[in-house]
């Protein structure tokens, strides 16, 4: 999906007016990141800074990624993190960060038309893109934790991870009345990457 990907983005993002407001997973992936402390912990889309502000509590350093931001995003947000505009992961250097979290698009869909949920094909297409930068760019003992809904091929997710030498279990859920959310713990293998 890589530079097509790129390319829906880049045609949905010129409509995209609003950052995606939390909802129910933004919740529970701030809920989620409590349990979890170290130097560094990189949000990929920040969206409205809400799982940032919470990660900030537990880490030395805090740095956000958001592909198209608003300005508001950048003016409205305080405390003591870092934002940069970015695709991913793709500017930051491999295994510097001991957390990554995100809350990617994840509703399946035949197109990008709104960059907040549209996750692409089976709902994992651009999921799958967040934990290949994700899996990148944390350190040896650092992990990713990222929401997923049964709406998207979940074992698509878990089939990947296994491919790449990443284990993962589930550390939260919800159910709601039209899916249920999950928050997937995802690290490297003991026997490594």
């Amino acid at each position: 999906m890589g530079e097509d990907y790129l390319k829906k983005i880049a045609h949905a993002t010129a409509r995209h007016e609003k950052p995606y407001l939390p909802s129910q997973d933004t919740k529970l992936l701030r809920r989620s990141v409590k349990e979890y402390t170290g130097g560094s912990a990189l949000e990929i889309g920040f969206g409205s800074g809400s799982v940032m502000e919470e990660l900030s509590k537990n880490f030395e350093l805090v740095v956000g990624t958001e592909l198209i931001p608003l300005r508001e995003q950048f003016s409205s947000l305080g405390g003591p993190w870092h934002r940069i505009i970015a695709d991913r992961a793709t500017c930051f250097r491999s295994s510097i960060f001991d957390l990554v979290v995100f809350n990617p698009p994840y509703l399946p869909s035949d197109s990008i038309e709104d960059i907040t949920v549209d996750g692409g094909g089976g709902g994992v297409e651009v999921p799958l893109l967040f934990l290949d930068e994700a899996s990148r760019v944390i350190t040896r003992d650092g992990k990713v934790l990222m929401v997923i809904s049964d709406a998207g091929e979940i074992a698509r997710i878990e089939t990947r991870c296994g491919a790449m030498g990443l284990q993962f279990r589930i550390i939260a859920e919800e159910d709601l009345f039209y899916e249920s959310l999950y928050v997937y713990e995802i690290k490297w293998k003991e026997e490594g990457p």
